[in-house]
């Protein structure tokens, strides 16, 4: 049941049982249409309830990972992106300290994204349908971003136990995009221009996604 953490993050995400924690995703795309995406957990804010909760061989019925379980899962995944064509300088980050990890890596166009995403679901045994589709138009300069909330996802999370749903209680969902030119129109009311007008951000609730269908869809015209 999760679309928000791409990639290696869905898992990591699945296995910090705190009720406040922020997945960030980022891209920086090149007018060319190659550029850089960084995807973070953050749990940085229940840090010492983490901590604690790491001490523990189960929480809620599932098995608590121990620091090397979740840095092995780290490099599965940036070794599966370094395989990936169009796919370069893969690099992962892991602060036990704060609770902090990325994956990051080069893409040389922007559907390379997506292949990488779908491979690495089928690495992790997640349906196809939780994946966002990314598309640039050179011609046209025109980023979009596409996401449609599948049913079956927000059921699996209806189903889920209480104590389980606390989990994403205060959890946020953060995307920052950033452009050599600066945007001259974009379809998604709820993110923000930056003042340079070359970075779009939107941030929610990822129960306002799962709930009520907020849409992190985007058209960013550039200009």
């Amino acid at each position: 049941m999760r679309k928000i953490i791409q990639l290696a993050l869905i898992v990591l995400c699945s296995i910090m049982f705190s009720s406040c924690f922020e997945t960030v995703e980022e891209i920086n795309l090149n007018s060319d249409g190659s550029g850089r995406m960084i995807l973070t957990l953050n749990v940085s804010q229940s840090k010492a309830k983490v901590a604690s909760l790491m001490k523990l061989k189960t929480v809620n019925g599932y098995k608590v990972p121990s620091q090397q379980e979740i840095v092995a899962e780290l490099n599965k995944t940036a070794a599966a992106l370094r395989n990936m064509p169009g796919i370069s300088n893969v690099k992962t980050t892991n602060d036990f300290s704060n609770y902090i990890f990325t994956v990051s890596f080069d893409f040389k166009e922007v559907s390379n994204i997506n292949t990488a995403s779908t491979k690495i679901l089928q690495q992790y045994k997640i349906p196809a349908y939780n994946i966002a589709r990314y598309q640039y138009n050179k011609a046209a300069k025109t980023f979009i971003k596409t996401y449609q909330l599948n049913p079956e996802t927000k059921k699996q999370y209806m189903d889920l136990k209480q104590e389980d749903k606390e989990v994403f209680k205060n959890a946020l969902y953060t995307s920052v995009y950033r452009f050599d030119a600066p945007v001259k129109a974009q379809t998604n009311k709820e993110a923000k221009l930056s003042g340079s007008k070359k970075a779009v951000m939107f941030r929610t609730a990822i129960t306002n996604i799962v709930n009520y269908g907020t849409s992190v869809n985007n058209t960013i015209i550039l200009q």
